[in-house]
């Protein structure tokens, strides 16, 4: 695997690449499917909870996997981390064959405030005035999955959306994405937990609720127990987590751990049914 890191945007929001070689010996010739990720962090940092690990658990499925740390904080107010993440869709597909990818099997993955920049991708792909690049078309992913994502800044939003993300910003509306969706939006695989209190699970059947009125296929996996942030639910990943917490309500979050675990797996199978790639494509890792 080669890790290999470009600067982004006037910002120098960074992009890091995990790339697999190339090898017979694991029948990796052929151009991989691939995922951009963007973590969560409120718009105010970028989570390592959600960057890498996440990155390398996509990379063990067969993708070549991408991470974006986007600006934040009172350089990412919108829509800049949105041109930023645009200008990394178009990086990484006019450099496919450098990177091994197949152009036209690239998902964004976001997470909580990531999660609202990959569903920005989404339906503000042909926006000329957040999509600065020349070919739009060509920024439009091809699938979405949203993980206990930030949608609206209405009543459900989560603070940092409009303190943060939209502050100063002349059309604060536009930070709603739910109502920004068409028949042209990419498939979104989303999950969510209703315990959910820092970003209420309402975000995610809003953007779904959006998708089934376009028509647009979609997969909603809402679990009963959980509070936001766990990223993979791994041990790896919960164990520092669950610090945070009492020791009270550790084995409760455990569990909850456990369960919302497997939203990746599914994320997985959603990805593999909308790329259908064809049985006949040599090296196809699926």
């Amino acid at each position: 695997m080669k890790v290999l890191q470009y600067d982004i945007g006037e910002n120098g929001a960074k992009l890091t690449c995990y790339v697999q070689d190339a090898s017979p010996a694991i029948d990796a010739s052929a151009r991989r499917p691939a995922v951009l990720i963007f973590p969560g962090g409120g718009y105010e940092f970028v989570s390592d909870a959600e960057k890498e690990c996440v990155a390398l658990a996509y990379g063990a499925e067969g993708f070549q996997s991408f991470t974006l740390e986007y600006s934040v904080k009172e350089k990412g107010v919108f829509p800049v981390p949105q041109r930023e993440a645009f200008a990394a869709i178009a990086f990484l597909r006019s450099h496919a064959e450098q990177l091994l990818i197949d152009p036209h099997r690239l998902a964004v993955v976001g997470f909580s405030a990531g999660g609202h920049l990959a569903a920005s991708c989404g339906v503000f792909w042909d926006d000329a005035c957040v999509n600065l690049q020349a070919d739009r078309r060509g920024c439009r992913p091809d699938a979405l999955v949203l993980v206990y994502p930030c949608i609206t800044a209405g009543e459900y939003a989560y603070p940092g959306i409009v303190g943060v993300h939209g502050k100063g910003t002349a059309f604060p509306e536009r930070l709603s994405l739910e109502h920004y969706v068409t028949k042209e939006t990419p498939p979104a695989f989303l999950c969510h937990t209703s315990a959910d209190t820092c970003v209420p699970s309402l975000n995610s059947l809003l953007f779904a609720s959006a998708l089934a009125k376009a028509g647009v296929p979609y997969e909603l996996h809402i679990y009963k127990d959980g509070p936001h942030g766990m990223s993979l639910a791994t041990r790896a990943v919960s164990s520092p987590y669950l610090k945070t917490f009492d020791e009270g309500i550790q084995r409760a979050v455990r569990d909850a751990c456990k369960r919302f675990s497997d939203w990746f797996e599914k994320s997985v199978a959603f990805l593999r049914l909308i790329f259908d790639a064809p049985a006949d494509r040599a090296g196809d890792p699926f």
